[in-house]
């Protein structure tokens, strides 16, 4: 670091000359007319007036200065105009112009080469000429469209010094650096995969993922159907890039990237990646799929850099019917979770043309009641593009606590459980893929009927078995339980839930019989239940 603010101050260093620039009547001069902001002129007095004063406006609108000495903050094309106090002449004033320019970036190439080289090229138009400075000894003027090389000595982050110059102008303009890390070899990288899809009829785009790249490489792609064509020479600044319509059959082909070193003229070469005409997919929809979410349905779409899907939904038993335009991945906002729906899909080119054509659905549950608190469940797969084969999962329960268990088939019974005891309860299912991707189903609402246990009958006999009327599967502690007579008579009453009702009234074991009960309950939500039934007392 400490190199590099040596390289800053000479670079910041001015550099003596004896230029003059002077005025259109000879009578004043400055050093530079050109320079980069912020500019400073310094002027020279030639007139031989004598003890006069000598004034002077720096710029449209300034103010009058005795000072020689001026600044230029801002770029632009400047007057400074003396006025001479001297009487008897007819022209007491003279003129010179400058400009200050802002300075600028130099605009060069950076191009890596083997063994820690490194090729700059000016690309810039601005200034006259250009400075590389690749160490604080190793420099190089660049004019445009000149290349210079250097290596380095090891593969530390160097810090590249630019400045540019103006021919004939002051040199004050600022110093600009770029970090570079120079690389021991120059290589390819791997083409992890590959896709070529049909964006217009019989146009093509080439989607492409690549493994670690070097952002200063110069990389070729390479195409080879019979004979190899080039099909993309430059920089990759991306690992997934795509190049469109590039010339290609529907055959087999084989694809390389190469490392181009500008230094020597040779490149390297990655290890090809080819596919069979068996195997190539066209569609824009090898990564279809759609799942429910909290706001609407999402459909993932493959990535296309042309053309439009045409988006149709359809419920359970109706027709398709448009629904949007769309050129990527998208949710599309449904009224209820609890309904079916499906989709289709149209790959309509730049063209116009419906090229390709997919259908899609997220998995989908259906529940009809078979019993108390038992339901039928029907489970329908997704439809997609993924082709490996998911875990199917269903869930039941409230918002709250939700039961997973492996879906046996596509037909099959749940028993729903308490839970907290609220009532409405919901069926769900996810699809997990291997890859973690995971689809969700629509949310079908089921009814839990709460019941309370209470037994048909006790004997408060004091034989130790069934001494107790006891109650089971209050969802909470908060109960209130009443017992009546067959004529309805309040004998018993009690807000604690257990261990229950001993038999006993006024003291004594009552009477054999049958007897009411009443049970009022809160569950976890906090609404109030009631339940009422009768139990028969024996005494034996």
């Amino acid at each position: 670091m400490h190199r590099w603010r040596h390289i800053l101050l000479l670079l910041l260093l001015p550099i003596l000359a004896d230029a003059q620039v002077f005025s259109s009547k000879g009578r004043f001069s400055v050093e530079f007319d050109r320079g980069c902001n912020p500019m400073t002129v310094n002027i020279t007095e030639y007139d031989s007036f004598g003890a006069v004063t000598r004034q002077y406006y720096y710029f449209e609108g300034a103010g009058i200065t005795n000072n020689k000495t001026f600044t230029y903050q801002d770029a632009g094309i400047y007057q400074i105009v003396q006025i001479v106090g001297v009487d008897g002449i007819d022209d007491r004033s003279d003129t010179l112009f400058v400009e200050a320019f802002e300075p600028l970036v130099p605009d060069i190439q950076i191009q890596m080469c083997n063994g820690r080289e490194v090729s700059i090229t000016s690309q810039d138009t601005y200034y006259d000429s250009i400075r590389v400075y690749f160490t604080v000894s190793d420099s190089v003027t660049l004019l445009t469209s000149e290349t210079a090389q250097f290596g380095y000595s090891n593969t530390s982050t160097q810090a590249i010094g630019l400045k540019g110059f103006f021919d004939n102008a002051d040199e004050v303009c600022t110093a600009f650096f770029q970090e570079i890390n120079p690389i021991p070899t120059l290589l390819a990288p791997n083409i992890t995969n590959a896709a070529i899809k049909e964006t217009c009829k019989d146009l093509f785009s080439l989607y492409l993922e690549l493994d670690a790249i070097d952002t200063l490489t110069n990389y070729r792609i390479n195409l080879t159907q019979g004979s190899t064509t080039r099909i993309y020479d430059g920089y990759i600044k991306q690992n997934s890039i795509v190049l469109s319509d590039i010339p290609f059959a529907r055959a087999d082909y084989c694809l390389n990237i190469e490392a181009f070193d500008p230094c020597n003229g040779t490149s390297t070469f990655s290890q090809d990646f080819c596919a069979e005409s068996s195997d190539l997919s066209l569609s824009p929809f090898q990564s279809l799929y759609s799942s429910y979410g909290s706001s609407g349905i999402y459909i993932n779409l493959d990535s296309v850099n042309r053309g439009t899907f045409n988006i149709y939904r359809r419920l359970e038993g109706e027709e398709f019917d448009f629904r949007s335009e769309q050129t990527s991945s998208f949710t599309d906002p449904i009224g209820s979770n609890g309904r079916k729906y499906y989709y289709r899909l149209d790959y309509v080119d730049s063209c116009g043309q419906i090229l390709y054509t997919a259908e899609t659905n997220p998995p989908l549950v259906d529940a009809t009641k078979e019993s108390t608190n038992q339901y039928l469940v029907i489970f329908s797969p997704p439809v997609n593009s993924l082709t490996d084969s998911p875990q199917n999962n269903y869930q039941t329960g409230n918002d709250f606590s939700q039961t997973e268990n492996q879906i046996p088939s596509t037909e099959f019974s749940v028993q729903l459980d308490a839970k907290d005891g609220s009532p409405r309860q919901f069926v769900t299912v996810s699809s997990v893929y291997p890859d973690g991707t995971t689809l969700r189903s629509n949310s079908v609402t089921v009814r839990y009927q709460l019941v309370i246990y209470v037994p048909t009958a006790f004997t408060p006999n004091g034989d130790g078995l069934n001494d107790t009327l006891e109650l089971f599967g209050l969802p909470t502690e908060t109960a209130t339980t009443n017992i009546y007579t067959r004529w309805g008579q309040l004998v018993y009453s009690s807000d604690i839930a257990s261990p229950g009702w001993d038999g006993t009234i006024n003291g004594s074991i009552g009477s054999e019989g049958t007897y009411l009960y009443e049970i009022i309950f809160e569950t976890a939500d906090g609404n109030k239940r009631m339940q009422k039934g009768t139990f028969t007392l024996i005494k034996k």
